[in-house]
């Protein structure tokens, strides 16, 4: 067990760190040395005040030991993917969009309701991101997304996070034709079969929207003939 010694006294470095942990850690900005102090405190129980004043070197040292374990993954029984349900896929990537820092503990609850250490969430939050980016990859057409589109990353700004949420929201209440009522029908629906029904909707209109223009198009050319 790695530990830091302040004025005779030791603290530990947790090797593993429990969802908690994690989550209370995530809320700082790992990229700005001002905060490993309050890192360091929070998982350790030093004294912040201490550790303000701490060797720099020291302060290095003991986030790079945090930063292992927060890399580290180990399996955990988790939500079957392939049997998840329309509301569960929303839910969990409305959580990823507005970001781990936030909502991290509520996105390992879904999805590895059995997990204790951080390591085993966030071994299912990397096979549910993905399970994510594979179901937008099947089925870019409906979500009007191109590879390059999935290949990118998307500008992480507040705004487009919300989008999200609301896009989805919105997909919710059309399906359920706006009865509150129906709503939960809708998200207890399997993933797979709302994204089919979705697509062929789509395709519908699309082959609707194709007829109308050619109609329109011989229409302007019968007039122009005439």
């Amino acid at each position: 067990m790695a530990t830091i010694n302040i004025n005779n006294k030791r603290y530990e470095i947790p090797e593993r760190l429990t969802i908690d942990q994690y989550h209370g850690v995530l809320q700082f900005d790992w990229n700005d040395p001002k905060y490993y102090p309050y890192i360091v405190s929070q998982l350790t129980g030093a004294p912040l005040d201490l550790l303000v004043k701490a060797d720099e070197e020291a302060m290095v040292l003991a986030i790079s030991m945090i930063v292992k374990s927060m890399n580290d993954r180990k399996e955990v029984e988790m939500l079957e993917l392939d049997q998840i349900m329309f509301g569960q896929f929303i839910d969990a990537d409305v959580y990823l969009a507005l970001g781990l820092e936030k909502h991290f503990k509520e996105l390992a609850t879904l999805l590895a309701p059995k997990a204790k250490w951080a390591d085993e969430a966030m071994w299912a939050v990397d096979r549910f991101a993905a399970f994510r980016t594979y179901t937008y990859r099947q089925y870019k057409v409906l979500f009007g997304l191109t590879d390059k589109d999935l290949d990118e990353e998307v500008e992480d700004t507040p705004e487009v996070k919300l989008d999200i949420a609301r896009a989805w929201y919105k997909v919710i209440v059309g399906l359920a034709q706006d009865d509150l009522l129906k709503i939960d029908q809708v998200t207890d629906e399997p993933l797979i079969k709302a994204l089919n029904f979705m697509a062929l909707q789509k395709e519908k209109v699309m082959a609707e929207n194709e007829q109308k223009l050619k109609q329109r198009r011989q229409y302007d050319l019968s007039r122009s003939r005439t």
